[in-house]
């Protein structure tokens, strides 16, 4: 679906500092620092995380109540934890962030409003690897979710969006006001900083208010039915249950739990009623009020016996009289509010059920099994609560499974209408559906790849663009609405690197993936079919492109191998051996006769490897010529990291393709310019990080260099002015400049973003 964003980034851009080496005068490279503008703190660190707003006399009063019924065998447990280490629960319900070994960086110096060289233009995916991350107002036409550590805000009756941009980590749960005013978000905390939770305003897309104070990630949040309250649950490191008022957000009250807590609802319409459930069962919470004092009542009810030894993963409210909760072995239990106890329990899947929603008589799971059922529970309503658990058969009560789909991964998220006729679910594999159930069809309204992005380009007509994973598939995507239009899946092989034919007709437009098993794939966009498989490697492709003419494809192994192979036929040409040894991360072809260079030769094309070094080449590949210009090797002293040095980058640069821009580990972190005809380096950008990734523009002389800090930095060549980005929550992989240089592509791990380019 098309999305027309309203970007929001951040200070007059700094310089970095820029050494011209002159020929004669300069032998050496000069030390290099950056400018004298002091770093900022980024946006997202607005909440203070060393502050404890925990008022010291205000909690909750837990109130544990006596039962003669034997289902609540353990109510006198005490329901604060003490003395015992968390431990992270077996239950896919709970979120768990994904593993990073990045942390923001804390200099990183982020544009003012309105002067941002770059404006962010469309987030490509969603997170299936957060909780309760969606949510839609039918009724308003309001629908959000989020990617990583931006949340996409999109009125689906008018296709205008909104990008919320405050957070560093990523997003694990959202919430929604019920008039639809206000969107919740919540993010885990860095180096055992709070987490952070931002009220957002939807109509001008502005940060009301901030909340820093669980020490863990936040598990669940949710609103009053009259949006007088807000509610945050903390995850299984500190299981705490959060009351704030909606209006000022300030703490009324908290309370520690015995154990983690995976799910929290209010009542729909008995005010000042909610419950949650986790891993000790189901917690029956009553709000009570007296002036400015807020107090909770909190009994725990243990599951049912009948469905063994349980976490309660899920719940909703069917009206204020009947709550459903949910098993990780794909049970529903039916209680009564009132006596607090469980009349009514069957088996509604298979696996572990993890979204609970009741919209009339109608019921919705979710599962692990990747089925989305709905159930008929009118006749609940009927049923008298029984002394004795029992199943819907045993009562004489049954419930009625009215229709099921099976969608493509485990379901993390869902939201429908008042009649359960239409809804929008989220999956584990970064889709989100429309699931009508009137004629039981499914419509994907957003993908993403479900594991890291290898690779992204643009065509030359800037009409498609590919994305390739390492889950071993290639997608093609239309622009500018960035629907999804084919996928060409490969199972059990990753593909590390794609590129585009030259061709801009779409009959005759292919995209080549490079895969794990050393084979190159070729794709025709207008069949949707795989044209063509080339085996010229014996291990992983690590770097793919169509030769500027598009007559061969060269392709480089992890052993540094450059195979030319004829798209035509499948046969490799020939095998250069130059870099062998050392995996080579970059090939580029352009399309220049060498003439400046006293060469013969229609095209230029380079090959950087991971030893530091680059040969840049003159070919006729028509004629089968292909002869080394120039082999460039850059000193470094040895590196001594725990992890992989930074990798070896290397681009011509579109207004002088006789320049070739380089960096990678060595003496200094700068951008080097190489000239071909001088056979020196007559220029350097000096760079705070260490460069993760680079991409050049055709226009402005801008460069865009990603870092391990999160940080996407875009500079001037000319000035070495420069702007940061802070919009993702882990280190930059991959940035591509579009052929026009009006887009840009930036992506962390499964985060794709797309800016539109301004100027500095």
């Amino acid at each position: 679906m098309p999305r027309r964003t309203a970007p929001l980034p951040s200070s007059p851009p700094p310089r970095l500092d820029i050494s011209s080496l002159d020929q004669v005068d300069q032998g050496v490279l000069g030390s290099l620092s950056i400018c004298d503008d002091p770093p900022t703190v980024p946006p997202a660190s607005v909440a203070d995380p060393s502050s404890d707003p925990r008022p010291p006399s205000s909690f909750l009063r837990v109130t544990e109540l006596t039962h003669t019924s034997p289902l609540n065998s353990s109510l006198s447990d005490a329901v604060e934890l003490k003395g015992k280490k968390p431990v992270r629960p077996d239950c896919y319900r709970h979120f768990i962030p994904r593993f990073k070994t990045s942390t923001l960086d804390q200099a990183a110096v982020a544009p003012q409003a309105g002067e941002e060289g770059i404006k962010l233009k469309a987030v490509i995916g969603y997170n299936g690897n957060g909780r309760s991350n969606m949510v839609w107002s039918p009724d308003r036409g309001l629908f959000a979710y989020s990617c990583g550590c931006v949340v996409v805000v999109e009125y689906l009756h008018t296709g205008s969006q909104r990008h919320l941009q405050g957070h560093s980590e990523e997003i694990s749960c959202l919430a929604v006001t019920h008039d639809a005013q206000m969107v919740a978000s919540a993010a885990g905390g860095s180096n055992a900083s709070r987490s952070l939770i931002c009220i957002w305003d939807v109509q001008n897309g502005t940060c009301r208010s901030t909340i820093s104070y669980h020490r863990g990630a936040v598990q669940s949040l949710a609103f009053s039915m009259d949006d007088r309250f807000f509610l945050s649950v903390g995850d299984f490191s500190e299981p705490e249950v959060a009351l704030w008022s909606s209006k000022t957000f300030q703490l009324l009250s908290s309370v520690s739990m015995s154990g983690p807590l995976h799910d929290a609802a209010f009542s729909p319409s008995a005010a000042g009623q909610l419950a949650c459930v986790g891993h000790q069962g189901v917690f029956f919470c009553l709000i009570h009020t007296q002036g400015s004092d807020v107090d909770l009542k909190v009994q725990r009810v243990k599951a049912p016996s009948e469905v063994g030894e349980v976490e309660l993963t899920a719940l909703c409210y069917h009206t204020d009289s009947f709550l459903f909760t949910a098993t990780n072995r794909g049970h529903v239990c039916v209680w009564d509010v009132n006596t607090q106890r469980c009349f009514m329990t069957w088996e509604a899947d298979e696996g572990e059920i993890g979204v609970l929603l009741c919209r009339g008589t109608h019921l919705l799971t979710g599962s692990n099994t990747r089925w989305l059922r709905l159930w008929e529970v009118e006749a609940v309503r009927g049923m008298k609560p029984q002394e004795k658990v029992c199943s819907g058969e045993d009562s004489g009560t049954s419930v009625v499974l009215e229709q099921e789909i099976m969608l493509d991964g485990t379901t993390v998220s869902a939201a429908f209408d008042t009649s359960m006729d239409m809804g929008i679910v989220g999956t584990t594999a970064g889709t989100l559906w429309y699931i009508n159930w009137s004629d039981c069809s499914s419509i994907r309204l957003v993908s993403g790849h479900k594991t890291q992005v290898n690779d992204v380009v643009f065509s030359s007509d800037e009409r498609h663009f590919a994305t390739c994973s390492e889950d071993g598939s290639v997608r093609v995507w239309s622009a500018p609405g960035n629907e999804l239009v084919v996928q060409f899946q490969v199972l059990n092989q990753a593909c590390g690197c794609v590129c585009w034919s030259p061709s801009s007709s779409t009959e005759s437009a292919c995209v080549a993936g490079g895969y794990s098993d050393g084979t190159l794939r070729i794709f025709r966009l207008s069949s949707s079919e795989m044209e063509m498989k080339l085996h010229p490697h014996q291990v992983a492709v690590t770097a793919i492109q169509y030769s500027a003419d598009g007559h061969v494809i060269l392709s480089a192994g992890k052993n540094g191998l450059v195979a030319v192979s004829s798209p035509m036929n499948g046969a490799t040409i020939r095998i250069i051996r130059d870099h062998k040894g050392a995996l080579i991360t970059t090939i580029q072809c352009v399309n220049e006769q060498c003439k400046n260079l006293k060469l013969e030769g229609k095209e230029m094309w380079l090959a950087a490897s991971a030893d530091r070094r680059v040969s840049v080449w003159a070919a006729d590949w028509l004629n089968d010529k292909c002869d080394l210009l120039d082999w460039l090797t850059f000193p470094a002293p040895a590196y001594i990291g725990d992890d992989n040095p930074p990798p070896s980058l290397a681009a011509f640069c579109p207004a002088d393709p006789g320049l070739v821009v380089y960096t990678g580990y060595g003496v200094e972190k700068e951008l080097s310019f190489y000239s071909l005809a001088k056979k020196q380096i007559i220029k350097t950008i000096a760079l705070p990080d260490w460069a993760t990734c680079l991409s050049i523009s055709c226009h402005s002389q801008l460069i865009a260099v990603g870092s391990k800090g999160r940080v996407l930095k875009l500079i001037k060549s000319s000035s070495g002015r420069f702007q940061d980005f802070l919009q993702h929550s882990d280190s930059l992989q991959t940035c591509r400049f579009s052929p026009s240089g009006k887009l840009l592509f930036t992506v962390a791990y499964n985060e794709i973003l797309l800016w539109e380019v301004q100027d500095l």
